[in-house]
Formats: C-alpha cells, structure tokens, sequence
C-alpha cells in the first residue's frame, strides 16, 4: 500500500464510520514526536530483527490461551504481541520482541515488556493524548526502544505504517519492515472479544469494538493482497486467506 492510498481512502473512510476527528489525531501524533527524543527511536533495530524472516503477529482474541503454545514451535519467528496479546504471553513466561501498542493494554504490562527488552510500537490517536502524556515520558526515562507511529500524516519521527486496530497494525508493521512470511495467530476477527483484549476493570464500547474488528479484517485481506500471510491452526478463518502449513 502507498500512503495515498490510506490517507485518500481508508482513513476518510474510517474517520466517517467511527466518527474520528482527524485534526485530533494530528495532535496526538505532534504530542508522540515531541516526547519520545531521536535516541529512543528504534526502527532500524525493528527493521534488522524482522527483515526476511517469519513473523508470528499475536492478536488478543478467544482462542489465544488455546494456540499460544504452537506460536513457540514456529521456526526462528519473531514475536509481534498486539497490546494486551502480551499478557498471555507474561502469564506463560514468554517474552514478545515487538509490543504494537495505542497504550491501553495495561501500565504495568507495556513497562514490563520495555523492561524486558521489547521494542515498543507506540500509537497515537485522539483517544489516548492523555496515555501519551502520562506513560510515554516514564518509558523514555527508562530506556524504552520505541517507534512512534500515526493514522494520519506521518510528522517527524512519527511514522504511518498503516493498520487500524493494534492487531491488523501489527501485521502491516512488519510487512513495513520487510517480514518474508506473516503467521497470524488469535487473530479473531468475530463476534467474541477476547478475555486479553481490554485489562479488567476496562469499560469496553462493544459496538464500537466490533466496529473496529471488522476494520481491522478488512485491511488484514487487503495485506494479503501484497503479503505471505496465513493464519495458525486454531485461530479463526478469515475468507481468502489460508492457513499455515
């Protein structure tokens, strides 16, 4: 996909169905690249980790608990957790390579993750200025490995490597980065949201939600107009794309 094409269809799109003011997801992306400094960037190790290799892109949907021990058996593949896919990984002592995150996933998670050597896909949006406000400089100040990314314009060290919900983002990132193979694993785009989606306590717009999940199958289908991606045995179908030998 070429930046056009996102920024003249799928983001108008997008911002029209879900009701998204673009100029509040311009300040968000200005709010990101002013806070996380040049020393902190970490995109060419992200692009030397993934570059011709196999990446196993872990959503957080129902049947993660269910094929999360197979991801481990997945010849050399780096692991790219979907924001709260990562605590099923905590939970197993399991340790994800790339954390694709808009921040809601959990605090002590995502510091857990940086702590542990994970680089940090951070995302701005209009819904999490005051996450990024609040979280991103104690990462910083930590020695967080991060990329900064938008849904809108790319701006200074912000960049948009396109993908709407945390998941089908992820799998986008890494054909970005150069992945030979893309192995979709718990990505469930249904009408069930999984358990690790949201952390406890998290008041979850389920329309809304589901709303996402769809956006977010249509742009996996469009990866796989231009990616080798197929989904883990286990995960849910979705229609033209095949499962992993």
């Amino acid at each position: 996909m070429k930046l056009e094409e996102w920024l003249n269809e799928w983001y108008p799109k997008i911002t029209r169905e879900l009701k998204i003011d673009p100029r509040e997801d311009q300040k968000a992306a200005f709010l990101l690249d002013k806070l996380v400094p040049e020393e902190s960037i970490a995109l060419k190790e992200a692009s030397d980790l993934i570059h011709g290799r196999t990446c196993a892109v872990i959503g957080a949907g129902p049947s993660l608990r269910r094929v999360l021990p197979k991801v481990v058996k997945i010849d050399d593949s780096v692991w790219v957790c979907a924001d709260g896919a990562a605590r099923a990984f905590f939970e197993s002592a399991l340790i994800p390579h790339i954390l694709v995150t808009d921040l809601d996933g959990g605090d002590e998670l995502i510091e857990w993750c940086a702590k542990s050597g994970s680089i940090l896909v951070i995302h701005a949006h209009a819904d999490n200025v005051t996450k990024i406000s609040q979280l991103v400089p104690k990462l910083v100040q930590k020695g967080a490995r991060i990329i900064p990314t938008t849904q809108t314009k790319p701006i200074g060290k912000v960049r948009n490597f396109f993908g709407f919900t945390d998941g089908d983002r992820a799998a986008w990132f890494c054909h970005e980065m150069g992945a030979s193979k893309i192995v979709l694993v718990a990505m469930d785009f249904g009408l069930r949201i999984g358990g690790y989606s949201k952390p406890r306590g998290y008041k979850l717009d389920r329309s809304r939600k589901l709303k996402k999940l769809r956006i977010g199958e249509e742009l996996i289908k469009r990866l796989s107009k231009e990616a080798c991606v197929c989904i883990l045995k286990g995960s849910r179908r979705i229609a033209g794309i095949e499962l992993c030998n």
